[in-house]
């Protein structure tokens, strides 16, 4: 969560942006948590890659 957060902060700073947006937020979360998702044979047999998991992950977070 702390790697997100800070990588959120600097796409908004980048952006010249002071407050991070959910957009930050997203953008930053693939390159974040893929290195943290073990698949399971299944996963890997059927090649479903980790990016369509957080794919669906990300779409379950509400937007507000």
């Amino acid at each position: 969560m702390q790697a997100i957060l800070l990588a959120a902060k600097v796409e908004a700073l980048l952006d010249n942006r002071k407050a991070v947006a959910i957009d930050d937020v997203r953008k930053v979360a693939y390159p974040a948590l893929r290195h943290r998702l073990i698949l399971n044979f299944e996963a890997r047999a059927e090649g479903i890659p980790a990016d369509a998991i957080l794919d669906d992950v990300l779409e379950a977070v509400p937007v507000n």
